[in-house]
């Protein structure tokens, strides 16, 4: 995959849409993403849309069969540190 931006998730609904231009970028719909999970469509269309929830365990599953991962890193404040 060429895009391999990251995507700042603060909310469910960022964490959709990052979610979905993974899944976008590759070409992929969400039914194929749903057979390869074992995740029903309808599932990843209410968490790229902020509907619901996803446990961590289900987030992860989506993004290791688009071959993305979790990271964390600490938010950009704004403010210099001297």
């Amino acid at each position: 995959m060429s895009n391999t931006s990251a995507y700042p998730v603060r909310s469910l609904r960022q964490a959709g849409t990052a979610l979905r231009a993974r899944r976008t970028a590759q070409g992929m719909s969400q039914k194929q993403l749903g057979k390869i999970t074992g995740t029903a469509q309808s599932t990843i269309s209410d968490i790229e849309n902020g509907v619901v929830a996803a446990s961590l365990d289900v987030y992860l599953r989506l993004l290791e069969a688009m071959g993305a991962e979790l990271s964390v890193s600490d938010r950009l404040s704004g403010r210099d540190i001297n």
